[in-house]
């Protein structure tokens, strides 16, 4: 007898074939039958008439690593059709780190997994294994894949310290690595925009890439510069990944500013060229026109040499302000600055803050806000980072519609949500984020496949479920298939919609009726339930 039996639904089955009627029966948390199962007896049945049945997105790219603490329910993302989320992105992590360097990490944390939630950061651990060990305890409601954080591993080893690691120093972060990879992490990222990434090279980079290559695992990046410089950039994501011997993700693939706008097919023949040289590249984006990042990543980096507390001084400052002044209206070669990007500033917006003096700014422009207190929109940015202690997130208007239309057409395209999970209620309910963070996955079913037509509805489901769970490397998820796990989604296609906007993010998507994670309801009619049978997906060692 089948535990639960699905019927009369539309089967997408996430490998992009044409959907087809079938039943499907779940017994345990593996699917083990799919076809008509009209005389077959289960103890529950579910008549799913007029909706989709598909594999729970898998979200490749999430910044979920402490908010899945705070709050095992990840209601974001199951009311978003969710059921695995990757963390460890960016190069922003929480382990590796010994005892003498957690209150560097922890201030530099409260600048960009953190923000506005209102807890006192703590580390309760020093390896990757403690961590990981710590989200079992904590009883997700999502499967969680976790990466190996550049960063994290650079701060255990050198904090904030500008320049290369001794030859001892870069032995010791590729141990840290490979015991990493023991523990299951899936693979290696990197953030080349922020610290202490920047400081990183090539030479570098490629070393602690070559201790995940032995385990089929990947390098992912997000790269240097996703504007003027994005091809040197990629360039330099290749050039790692070659010499690594390692497989490349590049991570939320964009265009930022009017100045790349319309060169989506130059991206796509660099990739081809690497391609056809041998190398095993992929891509991930997220669907919507606005990115979101630290308001102290506008802050050139020799500001952050040494740590967080370093940059809030240095910005003090009278020479430092106007050197940082200088250097963000005339640039940095290879340096990728939001302000300039944006190139006004009624297209940067705060979305989180830290303190309660800072609520007043939440949902609103610089512009705006600057010209309010009578300040030169610099004077405020200093002002702010200084009063909020570097913890202010900002959302920033650099991308073209069109270019991110190309990019999400592309065949190899993955949907991703670079956001942390969140609540409409509790500590998670904080500030003003991105809206990407409740409503992607509900966006792209209801923008892109059905308003607008760009994806098909099984592309659209390949996109958010077997290419991300084949890169990876999930075992038995991302497809409807017998005996793979039950992870999975139904939705109403032509009701579901993101309620999640930029002035009112925090609102559920509504439209999804079903999720069950390793066959076991984690929202039925449409309303989340107290069931967390997430698991922490370790990539098993051979």
């Amino acid at each position: 007898m089948l535990d639960i039996k699905i019927v009369n639904g539309l089967i997408v089955d996430g490998t992009g074939a044409k959907g087809f009627r079938a039943d499907v029966g779940i017994t345990g948390d593996r699917i083990t039958e799919i076809g008509d199962l009209s005389g077959v007896e289960a103890k529950e049945t579910l008549d799913v008439k007029g909706q989709v049945v598909c594999p729970g997105f898998v979200d490749g790219h999430t910044h979920s690593d402490m908010s899945l603490l705070y709050n095992h329910l990840s209601s974001s993302r199951i009311y978003d059709g969710v059921t695995t989320e990757v963390i460890g992105n960016c190069g922003i992590g929480v382990a590796p780190i010994r005892d003498e360097k957690k209150a560097e990490l922890i201030k530099y944390l409260g600048t960009r997994l953190i923000g506005a939630i209102p807890v006192k950061l703590e580390l309760p651990w020093n390896t990757m294994e403690e961590y990981l060990e710590t989200v079992e305890k904590a009883s997700p409601a999502v499967n969680v894949v976790p990466l190996v954080a550049q960063g994290a591993v650079r701060i255990n080893e050198m904090g904030f310290e500008k320049g290369h690691p001794s030859p001892e120093q870069l032995a010791r972060m590729r141990a840290e690595v490979k015991k990493a990879m023991e523990a299951g992490c899936a693979g290696i990222s990197s953030g080349l925009m922020y610290m202490p990434g920047e400081y990183s090279d090539v030479e570098e980079l490629a070393a602690l890439s070559q201790e995940v290559a032995p385990y089929d695992s990947f390098y992912v990046s997000h790269i240097r510069s996703e504007g003027d410089y994005i091809f040197e950039a990629l360039d330099e994501a290749i050039a790692i990944a070659e010499k690594g011997g390692t497989a490349l993700h590049v991570s939320h693939l964009k265009l930022a500013g009017a100045n790349v706008w319309g060169r989506a097919q130059e991206v796509f023949d660099k990739f081809d060229a690497a391609k056809a040289k041998g190398l095993d590249l992929t891509f991930d984006l997220y669907p919507y026109a606005k990115a979101c990042t630290s308001l102290g990543s506008c802050m050139p980096p020799w500001t952050f040499e040494g740590g967080t507390d370093n940059m809030l001084e240095r910005v003090k400052v009278p020479e430092n302000q106007k050197r940082i002044i200088q250097e963000i209206k005339e640039g940095i070669p290879g340096w990728q600055n939001p302000i300039k990007t944006a190139g006004d500033w009624s297209r940067l917006v705060i979305a989180t803050c830290y303190t309660e003096e800072g609520k007043w700014m939440l949902g609103r422009s610089i512009a705006e806000l600057s010209q309010e207190v009578s300040k030169d929109p610099f004077t405020f940015v200093f002002d702010t980072l200084i009063q909020e202690r570097g913890r202010v997130q900002v959302l920033c208007a650099v991308m073209d519609q069109h270019d991110i239309d190309t990019f999400i057409s592309h065949p190899e395209a993955m949907i991703i949500s670079d956001s942390m999970s969140l609540s409409t209620e509790g500590i998670l309910s904080a500030g003003n984020p991105h809206p990407r963070a409740f409503g992607t996955h509900g966006y792209v079913l209801a923008d892109y496949v059905r308003k607008r037509g760009v994806l098909t509805l099984e592309d659209a489901v390949r996109k958010m479920t077997m290419l991300p769970a084949r890169r990876m490397r999930l075992v038995e998820r991302g497809v409807l298939q017998k005996g793979w796990f039950a992870d999975i989604t139904i939705f109403d296609p032509e009701t579901i919609q993101d309620m999640a906007t930029y002035t009112n993010p925090k609102q559920y998507t509504r439209g999804i009726s079903t999720v069950l994670v390793n066959g076991q309801f984690a929202m039925r009619d449409g309303k989340q339930t107290e069931m967390t049978s997430g698991r922490v997906l370790r990539k098993k060692v051979k």
